[in-house]
């Protein structure tokens, strides 16, 4: 009879991890018809499987939308995941609305990619445990370096963004205004370009609400502009223009003007079909992040707060730079 009991406590010692918990840990981006996305979600699915026991979550809204963003994380909270990792849309909405659902309920979030704005962060800094992403002032900085390096006396630009109250992204366009103007800002978006360091602005930026379409719409009108002089720079913020299938097409009647950078696109993102029109000099330069590696660590960072393991409060995901000497070190 001893040895029977003993048996049956080593058989229920080692089965108890068949019984470990399995943590839902669900991932909200921007949006998911973008390549950069599906990338954070990869990296959220590998991670989970690497952890063993943790369903990756991925829901989000095709376009860029911040009510339906706010509707999907309300109805993952309903639904009893353990925690969340958002790439925040639009900041004061989702504060008010479904982020401080989850504080009531007691289920910890996480912000990647796009951070809750500085305003939201300094009137509630607890808002969120941690931000997994790069530093999106360096990346519009690098945007505008690349420019300056391509034109260093100066031209005529346009900036393209995505929402206009987006707080990473507004990081973004402020970086590249002092990139080029040589001065500082505190508050996003900076201050337009008026003809400093050689540069500037022709209209304000252009805000493509993350669709594709209208983002190669934007592209199509600075094209023309360029035909009648009065433009010969592009920077996009990220890179819409390039996930649109029509992107070849649309720039193809200029092939010879951008390959010669008498006009000149700079792009955001890294993605591996940007590293094929980057290849045929259609355009000059991207700078982007790893989006696989911070899916990744998104979902590593939530496994440890829910664990109540030690974790970073900031998980900073490297920059890559890639122009047409360096693309293929940029496909990894």
């Amino acid at each position: 009879m001893r040895l029977s009991w003993l048996g049956l406590i080593a058989s229920l010692c080692f089965a108890t991890p068949a019984f470990a918990k399995t943590w839902r840990l669900a991932m909200v981006p921007k949006e998911t018809d973008n390549p950069f996305f599906m990338a954070t979600a990869e990296g959220c699915r590998v991670a989970a499987a690497e952890l063993g026991n943790v369903e990756c979550i991925f829901r989000g809204n095709k376009h860029i939308d911040v009510r339906l963003q706010d509707k999907i994380i309300s109805e993952l909270l309903d639904q009893g995941v353990d925690g969340i990792a958002i790439a925040v849309t639009q900041s004061e909405f989702l504060a008010a609305h479904s982020v401080a659902k989850a504080a009531r309920l007691g289920i910890p979030l996480i912000t990647y990619d796009a951070d809750f704005s500085a305003a939201t962060l300094q009137t509630n800094p607890n808002i969120r445990k941690a931000y997994v992403g790069s530093d999106n002032l360096a990346i519009g900085q690098g945007l505008g370096m690349q420019l300056q390096r391509l034109r260093p006396d100066g031209g005529v630009l346009i900036i393209q963004s995505g929402r206009p109250d987006s707080p990473n992204l507004n990081q973004r366009v402020m970086g590249i205004r002092m990139a080029l103007s040589g001065k500082t800002y505190t508050k996003p978006p900076g201050e337009r370009l008026q003809g400093e360091n050689g540069w500037r602005e022709f209209r304000p930026p252009m805000h493509n609400f993350g669709h594709n379409v209208d983002a190669l719409q934007d592209l199509q009108t600075v094209l023309k502009l360029y035909n009648d002089d009065l433009v010969d720079a592009f920077v996009a913020v990220g890179g819409w223009v390039q996930f649109s299938d029509t992107f070849r097409l649309t720039v193809e009647p200029y092939r010879e003007a951008l390959q010669s950078q008498q006009m000149v696109l700079v792009i955001g993102d890294t993605a591996r079909q940007q590293m094929t029109y980057l290849a045929e000099g259609v355009v000059a330069a991207n700078v982007g992040q790893n989006p696989f590696e911070m899916g990744k660590q998104a979902i590593k960072t939530l496994y440890q707060i829910v664990n109540q393991q030690s974790y970073q409060h900031t998980v900073e995901i490297p920059l890559r730079f890639c122009d047409q000497i360096n693309y293929k070190t940029c496909l990894d």
